[in-house]
Order: structure tokens, then sequence, then C-alpha cells
């Protein structure tokens, strides 16, 4: 068989002379054969180092497991069960099952059943796998990360290289990025994946080092490595064992959800009513928690009843949209109907409409002044101007920043932004706030992340 040309595995140099000769020649192939523009950090602290050579290992014991076929069942039905979302699982969730949150899950129970696997199962035969490596170091990492209490978020996850993990495990997940283009929901769950390769976390990145199965009339014979990028891991399975920095607040979500609330007659409320991001502005692989899919924020700031003379510190409402790989690459709107402004009375005359991809690492900052009502003491108002200086957690660029009247809003609601409006396209998903302008981005032209803007008087 002609060797692949897509994958991934960067060995690291750390510590023991062979760890350095491994990784010494694992650079140099890197410098020949990877896009250089396609990696953005290398572990460079000790902290770092230490985690990228555990994840390797975890790698290792995957590359055992994944010889037998209920093993990559079981890891894709919890990365299904949508226990997580940003298609991952974490470690944790798989190798500690008498508590593990995926016993709460009736879509995990219920493809477990269909595909004959158990999460049980799973976990003993990690454990062995583990054991057999007689390394301590490595086993109480495992035990540091199984036993952990980690509130996953890309912005929560602490910054290894400056913070250390303050005692926790290390949030290590398990990320299978177009697992959409493999996996059909019909009710119980049919895909398929018979051959995934398995991809260690050894730098920020979007193309690396991997290792694919090779099979011979259906016999597994051995792994041959191979580049993965995104063109790789959209056509062919692939689980990136990292720190991806998913999210979650520990809360399953109900399978449907329950209706917006109703509102009091007079009020207008504003909806940020679908999404578009068409750039990557997380890497395909990570171990600094800046991985998969990207998390925008869509947030609201006013300076609206607040005392004169004070400045805004902090958004009055985020509407988080987290946009898978695919959906970016495919440049497919996101249907998000959340509530921006729950009431946008009269009085409150000016407000900024601000975006941001959330990050774990540096720092950007909303600065400006809003007109508004303010407060001169509890009880008396004025009109007056209030500045704002909001900090978020990002290494990338604000997005958007977009300060307008609550007059120009509402006058400008219905007309043509220079961007169209939703629902003329002929792509999929279709926006569902049909015939509402579209601001900054279709598609095919226009910023990198757009938005609908609709609202609702009610009567």
């Amino acid at each position: 068989m002609k060797k692949t040309t897509y994958g991934f595995s960067f060995l690291l140099l750390i510590g023991l002379s062979s760890c350095q000769k491994e990784s010494e020649q694992s650079r140099q192939k890197l410098k020949s054969e990877i896009d250089q523009s396609k990696v953005s950090k290398l572990p460079e602290t000790e902290d770092e180092k230490t985690l990228v050579i555990n994840l390797e290992k975890v790698s290792s014991i995957f590359k055992e497991l994944y010889k037998d076929n209920s093993n990559i069942k079981l890891v894709n039905a919890a990365i299904f069960s949508k226990l997580y979302p940003d298609q991952s699982i974490l470690l944790k969730e798989l190798i500690n099952a008498p508590n593990s949150r995926l016993n709460n899950s009736e879509k995990f129970k219920r493809y477990t059943k269909k595909w004959n696997i158990s999460l049980e199962s799973f976990a003993k035969n990690f454990w062995n796998e583990a054991n057999k490596t007689n390394d301590e170091g490595f086993i109480a990492f495992l035990k540091k990360v199984s036993d952990s209490h980690y509130n996953i978020s890309s912005s929560s996850i602490r910054n290894f290289s400056e913070n250390g993990n303050n005692g926790n495990g290390e949030p290590v997940s398990i990320y299978f990025p177009y697992n959409e283009n493999f996996f059909v929901d019909n009710g119980d769950g049919t895909y398929y994946a018979p051959v995934t390769s398995i991809v260690t976390a050894t730098a920020d990145a979007d193309e690396g080092w991997g290792s694919m199965p090779l099979y011979v009339n259906g016999v597994f014979q051995y792994y041959q490595q191979i580049i993965v990028n995104d063109d790789f891991a959209y056509n062919y399975p692939s689980h990136i064992i990292g720190v991806n920095g998913i999210e979650s607040d520990y809360v399953l979500q109900p399978e449907v959800a329950p209706p917006p609330p109703v509102a009091s007659p007079g009020v207008n409320r504003v909806y940020v009513g679908d999404g578009i991001c068409k750039v990557q502005y997380d890497r395909l692989i990570s171990f600094t928690g800046n991985g998969g899919g990207s998390e925008i924020k869509y947030c609201r700031l006013s300076g609206y009843l607040q005392p004169v003379n004070g400045q805004v510190t902090s958004f009055q409402d985020i509407v988080s949209a987290n946009f898978s790989r695919k959906e970016i690459r495919n440049k497919n709107w996101k249907y998000l109907s959340a509530i921006w402004d729950a009431d946008w009375v009269s009085t409150n005359l000016e407000q900024v409409f601000a975006i941001y991809e959330e990050d774990n690492t540096n720092t950007k900052t909303f600065n400006g002044s809003l007109g508004t009502t303010v407060t001169v003491v509890p009880g008396t108002t004025v009109n007056g101007s209030i500045g704002f200086s909001v900090s978020v957690q990002s290494q990338d660029d604000i997005i958007r920043q977009l300060k307008i009247s609550r007059n120009s809003y509402f006058a400008g609601s219905f007309q043509d932004q220079g961007f169209g409006f939703s629902g003329n396209f002929t792509f999929l998903p279709l926006p569902k706030t049909v015939g509402w302008p579209i601001y900054d981005a279709n598609p095919d032209f226009g910023a990198n992340v757009g938005w609908t803007w609709p609202y609702n008087s009610y009567q």
C-alpha cells in the first residue's frame, strides 16, 4: 500500500537521552515535512513538556485498545452522546466508570446497548494497559486525571506554561473533528468509522503527525505514520488526544430545549438570530486548551442607569456560539435564537454589539464611551456619557465593536446592511430567522463573523 501523506505525531525533547534523540529526529522531520505556518506553539516549559510526554503515553495505550473495534465504538459513543460540546469527551469520563457522567446520558446508554459495548470494560482495558507500563509517574498522572473535578472551558483551563494546574489533573480529552461526516443519529445511532487514526497533541497546530492502522483482510498489521490536517480529518476518522478546551457547565442539557420565556406587553426584545463564522480561530490539534472549533461570544455592552462618571467593566449579556470546524469550513449558518437584550428601552440611547473568540491566554480590551441614561443619585437620572473598558481572554484580535444608537438599530432593522437577508441563499442550513438583514458577513464576502439581529415587539 502506498504510504499516505496525511497525518500527525511530533515527538518532543524531554529529559532522558533516548527521548532527546527521538525528539531531535522528530524536530528535523517536522521541519522538513510539516507546514510550519500551521504550527503556532510548541511546548516550552517543563510543565508543558511533561504534559506532552504523558499525552504520548496515553496515545500509546489507545493504539493498543483500538486494535479491538469495540473500544473505538465506546469512545465514539461517548463523543456522539454530546455530554460535552465540540465533538470531544474528557478522558476521565472513560477511565473512571463508576463516577462517569456518561452513566447519566440516555443517548450514551442507547448507543452502548445498540453496539453491545461497555464503559466498564473499556475502563478495565485501559487500566490494564496502563499498569503494564510500570511507570509510576504516568500512573500517578492518570489517577489525577481520573479523579479530577475540572470545570472545563476555554477560558477556565489554566495556562500550563504560566500557572501550572493547581494540583488538578489536566483536562485531557479525545477530540473527533468532523465526526458529522461519519455518524448519523437516527434515534439509536448509525455510524461507520472502522479505521481511526490517533493523533497526539504535541503542539498547537493545524497539521501534525498521526498514526493510521493498516489492516489486511480485516486483520491489524501495524500503524503507519501519516500527516493529519483538516483535509485529512474531514475525510478520515481521527481521534486527537490532547487538551482541547471543551466547555461544560456540568449540567446535562435536555434533548429538547424548552421554549423561550414570554415577554410582557410593551417589551422590545432583541435577539442574535443566526451566526456564521468563516475562519478557524483555534487549532485543530492542541495541548493548551485552545483547540477544536471556535467559541464565538456575541456580547451586549450597556451603561444604562450606571452611576454618572462611572465606568462599565463587564458585559450585560453574552450569547455563546460554539462553531464546529465543519460549520466553519463549510461556512454554514448556525441557528441561535438567543436573547441579546431582554428589553431595549427608549431611554437606553446607545449600546455596543461586541464579538470576540474566547481563549485561555492573552487579553484583549473593549474601550470607548456610550451615551445613555445614567444615575446621578438613586432615583435621579440624566442623559449623559459613560466610559467602558471590558477585558476578555482572547489571543485573537477583537472581531467586532459596533456602537449603535437605539434609533439607528430600529430604523435599520429591516434594511439591507450590505450583505443581503437571511434565507436568501442556496446553501444549507439556512438561517431560520428568515427575512432579517445580515450584519457583517454572508458566506461569500464580508467579515469573518456575521449575525442576524432580529427583534420582537410584544403587544
